[in-house]
């Protein structure tokens, strides 16, 4: 059989390609056999000029690429051998650079969206001699882009590329001096990169400095100037720092400042609303994500304060990013140094020493700022500052009227709102100068309405606006927390602008607390706290305040005010006797009512066993629970009887004298089975 000219061949291609066929199916049956049969006199030609070391094989490789750029010639290439043919020069050294060149355009355009192409070339373990063509620089341009194509939507290759050391043969490329000479195919080492990112085997064979090297890259010009460029290092980057290998080299090394590097200069150097192209724009906003998740996972490693200590330069960047204008950049702060706060140790340091809290004050407490990232971030960050007790006080100006309380009126925000509110309940645990300050009048002006509110006000309202269920939660304990500080301390103290209208009763705590209690309805959050069902454990330290609460006159009217509910009253006798039943008995059986003796005399005979004391439930014992809580509501309606006595409705007080004599009665059939 006569040789093919290249001419003949490039007249072939053309005229039985696409443009010869408008509107025929490239990848039927039909037309693929018809088309592999044509090549075979082509691919004959091929190995004639090879086998006798004619040089026309450059110029027939030539055509042969061209062709390649049709898509209807891709299967049939595969089919009839001539992908095989050429890709078998890639291996070779001592080629003319023409023929490697157009075999690399053969092997590339072939394989583009053709996965049994691509599978031909892992089958044939011909994905080693590719990356090992990159070691010829002037072949990148060419190389790099085929490598893609192989690589794009087939993971099988992805595999075998990672396992031939691709990663290797790329980052050794991006360190070159001679970088320059290929600069515009870098974002193609990205791509790859990325599709290599994912599989387990890269852990394991990915140059181990794969992230610095590329931040580092990604920071510098040209790179760093073009939002593209920038956005294909930085993403490659995060990718490999999903893995749990990167995120520890990152924690034990100097690098984790290149992080917090391009996440800054993704956020300062690029406008998004002043970029044309919607792809760059959305691509720049998902590297800002994935390099914030990254940021959070590595600073939230339970050895990164070790290697970072507050003092070293990763701190002290993320502390001055809480005092410039950027939200995100706050943000972003708040959450790694949230994570590094996680110890008394540091939360301390962080206020004590840093003042890490005062820049946030101030942004809380600015009416413009309403993003809800960066107010969710301050306040979760802030939380974790408001766990140990000797940062509470310090933390007090948080409670200033402008600050988060401002936040409770956010009802767009609810999550924001139930932040605030949780933060505002540590603050207030086992601190009495906060209580103080948040029972404080708004306004010394008697004429103002603000005078008979306070901070405590501004709570009981979120309680009552919001419709979620965690938020009025918190909302309700922080509330109990006030009410335990004004029945376990000197009032006067805490109270000291609710005076009594009588001058003879300012020395009376009791009349102080009726005082204020007249001007907040405590008394619903109290009841949503006993009746709730979802956290026993926090029912549980409700009933133990209210025990508290009984033992003063004032404490002892508002929950008789309480027990008109008839959800309390139902979830007292359930604490008590184990079961709601009678408890709508107390309004009905009035007439009927048989009045007992005086609790006193003889509801504890001498002798029983049970001395009872408001009982605060451990958390580590809730087999106790049951017992505690029945002992609680009992002390809580003995006290009430005893606080109120003739006071207390007759509609209820034979109902209550009972409660509390089976409930005792219980009591000591517990302890006796002690």
């Amino acid at each position: 059989m006569a040789m093919l000219t290249p001419d003949d061949i490039a007249l072939l291609l053309k005229r039985e390609g696409s443009e010869g066929y408008p509107g025929e199916a490239s990848d039927s049956e039909a037309a693929v056999q018809r088309r592999t049969q044509l090549l075979a006199p082509v691919l004959a030609t091929c190995q004639l000029a090879w086998d006798s070391s004619l040089s026309v094989i450059d110029l027939l490789a030539e055509k042969i690429g061209d062709g390649s750029r049709d898509v209807a010639w891709r299967v049939p290439f595969g089919e009839s051998g001539i992908l095989e043919f050429f890709i078998r020069f890639v291996a070779l050294d001592g080629i003319s650079p023409t023929l490697h060149l157009h075999a690399l355009r053969t092997v590339g355009n072939s394989c583009a969206d053709t996965d049994v192409n691509r599978g031909r070339v892992v089958e044939g373990n011909h994905l080693v001699a590719i990356v090992h063509r990159l070691q010829d620089e002037s072949l990148i341009p060419f190389t790099v882009p085929v490598l893609y194509n192989i690589l794009v939507d087939y993971e099988p290759a992805q595999i075998a590329a990672s396992k031939a050391l691709l990663n290797q043969q790329l980052i050794t490329l991006l360190q070159s001096p001679n970088l320059t000479n290929y600069t515009p195919f870098v974002t193609y080492f990205c791509k790859i990169l990325f599709l290599l990112s994912g599989h387990e085997s890269e852990a394991s064979v990915a140059h181990p400095n794969t992230v610095p090297i590329l931040l580092r890259l990604a920071f510098q010009p040209p790179f760093s100037n073009d939002v593209d460029d920038f956005v294909s290092l930085a993403s490659s980057a995060a990718a490999y720092l999903a893995g749990a290998n990167f995120q520890e080299s990152m924690v034990q090394g100097d690098d984790f400042g290149f992080l917090l590097d391009a996440y800054r200069h993704s956020l300062t150097a690029f406008d998004i609303t002043q970029i044309d192209d919607s792809d760059s724009a959305d691509a720049l906003k998902q590297l800002r994500s994935a390099l914030l998740s990254s940021l959070s996972d590595i600073s939230a490693n339970d050895s990164f304060p070790v290697h970072h200590p507050l003092g070293s330069p990763v701190p002290e960047t993320l502390l001055q990013w809480l005092q410039v204008p950027n939200n995100a950049l706050i943000s972003a702060a708040c959450l790694a140094l949230g994570n590094i706060s996680r110890s008394d140790e540091t939360s301390l340091a962080l206020v004590q020493t840093h003042r890490a809290h005062e820049p946030l004050i101030a942004l809380l407490s600015n009416p413009e700022i309403g993003d809800p990232q960066v107010l969710h971030a301050a306040l979760s960050f802030l939380k974790n500052l408001a766990i140990p007790a000797p940062n509470k006080e310090l933390l007090s100006g948080l409670l200033d009227s402008s600050c988060i309380p401002r936040i409770f009126t956010l009802d767009t925000l609810p999550q924001v709102q139930f932040s605030a509110i949780s933060l505002t309940r540590l603050l207030l645990v086992n601190c009495v100068p906060n209580v103080k300050l948040v029972c404080a009048r708004l306004s010394s002006d008697t004429s103002s309405p603000a005078h008979d509110r306070s901070t405590v006000h501004a709570m009981t309202s979120l309680f009552t606006r919001s419709d979620a269920e965690p938020t009025k939660l918190e909302a309700a304990r922080s509330v109990a927390v006030v009410c335990r500080a004004l029945h376990s301390n000197p009032v006067k103290p805490i109270l000291p602008e609710w005076d009594p209208e009588q001058p003879e009763d300012r020395e009376d705590d009791s009349k102080r607390r009726e005082e204020f209690y007249s001007r907040h309805d405590v008394g619903l959050l109290l009841a949503f706290l006993v009746t709730q069902e979802k956290w026993p454990i926090l029912r549980s330290e409700a009933w133990f305040v209210l025990a508290l609460m009984s033992r003063s006159k004032d404490g002892a009217g508002l929950l008789l005010s309480l027990s008109f509910r008839d959800r309390v009253t139902g979830a007292l006798y359930k604490a008590i006797l184990g079961s709601e039943e009678g408890a709508d008995d107390i309004v009905t059986e009035e007439s009927q009512a048989e009045r007992l003796p005086a609790p006193e005399e003889t509801l504890f005979p001498t002798g029983a066993g049970v001395e009872l004391e408001p009982q605060q439930v451990d958390p580590k014992q809730k087999d106790q629970m049951e017992r505690i809580d029945r002992e609680n509501c009992v002390v809580m309606c003995k006290e009430m009887l005893r606080s109120l006595g003739p006071e207390f409705p007759e509609l209820r007080q034979s109902k209550w004298e009972e409660l509390v004599k089976e409930g005792t009665a219980l009591l000591i059939k517990e302890k006796g089975g002690q």
